[in-house]
């Protein structure tokens, strides 16, 4: 009997061993979906107030987890305020001379900057290909790998984007003291008069001084353009055919390839999509403990309600997320306010599918929308500032029409 129930023990360890394995397995499968890319960049005005606090907390927010990193080693754009170009000259300057779309490609391919030779490897990562199946040299002799490779480049590449954004400290400590001064005279003025009078100095009194607090409060004003890295056929076919070279061809054929692609400057480019401005809200200072903290929140608050304004109003820019787990009806995914939620909120289920030649395309299966008791609040400090929703980890839906539905499928906005 002892020996019974020590095997009992050990084969239901297994059994949960098994389990959670496959439950990790199964999580880590779902986050394995294809994300679009980001590059973020800052237009700093060195001679503003609180310039230097702004550009220290820009470089250390992190890129949202709906998106893949790409940022490059540039994250700053000055702006000269002594020229006569308007601010969107600046920042078209700014990307065509640091050749940001070429740069923005030879991140894709992993370019070794001494040799030129290029890989794969970010692309397969990214894009949960087989890496043996992307080699280009391989890819191009049949349909399925030349439609591979165009696959990766549409769903990846084309969906890479950069975001520059000018953040300005709204400078309301000025008219803040003006704004006690006159309640404070008008306070000394009726104070001179009688008792009834008297009463009213302390009410503007007090009056002026709430007005001169909330004048004074920190925030920002945010200007986000956004602007998307073109990937096509014809561009694609010119980059394998005449700068492709990797580790496996000589160091003659390379050095030539090499020189083509650092001299040329007209094959990548970004398009330009549109702009959204936004002044930060009003911040909660509970759970707040110091400055830097005050302009990260802030900071943090506006630029995702940039994000979430430009996802609403161009198609190509919006997210897709993956359902987490369904129990029943109930649907759950790590979505939240940070990413524009509200109860009125409405998605799209997408099943990601491929062809016979292995290039991906999604087919709506139903729609979903999000109970409005269980939002997740993900926000910049949410949960320090006790936030309704924010000791959450996933936001709940309801279906509204569809079925068959399964972790892994993709959600995406539509209202």
């Amino acid at each position: 009997m002892k020996h019974s129930n020590t095997f009992f023990f050990f084969s239901f360890i297994f059994l949960f061993s098994t389990q959670n394995l496959w439950s990790q397995i199964q999580k880590t499968e779902i986050e394995k979906y294809r994300r679009s890319s980001l590059y973020t960049v800052l237009i700093t005005h060195p001679k503003a107030k609180y310039a230097h606090e702004i550009d220290s907390v820009f470089v250390t927010m992190p890129i949202s987890d709906k998106y893949e990193n790409h940022n490059l080693r540039i994250r700053r754009v000055i702006l000269d305020t002594n020229s006569q170009k308007t601010k969107m000259e600046h920042v078209d300057d700014f990307l065509s001379q640091t050749q940001t779309a070429k740069e923005m490609v030879a991140k894709w391919f992993n370019r070794n900057k001494r040799t030129g030779a290029f890989d794969v490897s970010l692309l397969a990562e990214r894009g949960n290909y087989n890496a043996s199946e992307m080699d280009v040299e391989q890819a191009q002799m049949t349909k399925r790998g030349l439609a591979i490779l165009s696959d990766a480049g549409e769903e990846l590449i084309g969906n890479t984007f950069v975001i520059v954004n000018d953040i300005v400290y709204v400078d309301k400590e000025a008219n803040a003291k003006i704004a006690f001064a006159i309640f404070g005279a008008i306070a000394s003025i009726a104070g001179s008069s009688n008792t009834a009078t008297g009463d009213l100095t302390k009410s503007v009194a007090d009056l002026g001084a709430s007005i001169s607090n909330l004048i004074a409060g920190f925030t920002v004003k945010v200007s986000s353009h956004l602007y998307q890295l073109q990937w096509n056929d014809s561009i694609s076919s010119v980059f394998y055919n005449q700068y492709w070279c990797d580790s496996n061809d000589n160091e003659q054929f390379c050095a030539e390839r090499k020189k083509l692609f650092d001299q040329n400057k007209d094959l990548f480019h970004l398009k330009y999509i549109g702009s959204y401005k936004v002044k930060s809200d009003k911040t909660v200072m509970r759970g707040i403990h110091s400055n830097a903290e005050v302009i990260t929140k802030v900071c943090t608050r506006a630029l995702d309600k940039n994000i979430v304004f430009l996802q609403k109003k161009y198609e190509v820019f919006k997210v897709k997320t993956p359902i987490y787990a369904i129990d029943g009806k109930r649907i759950e995914s790590k979505i939240g306010r940070k990413e524009g939620i509200s109860e009125k909120s409405q998605f799209e289920v997408l099943e990601c599918l491929e062809d016979e030649h292995g290039k991906t395309f999604y087919k709506k299966v139903g729609k979903i929308k999000p109970i409005k008791s269980e939002i997740w609040d993900n926000r910049c400090m949410a949960f320090e500032e006790q936030a309704k929703g924010a000791d959450r980890t996933s936001t709940t839906f309801k279906i509204k029409s569809g079925s068959g539905f399964y972790p892994g499928m993709l959600i995406r906005q539509i209202k």
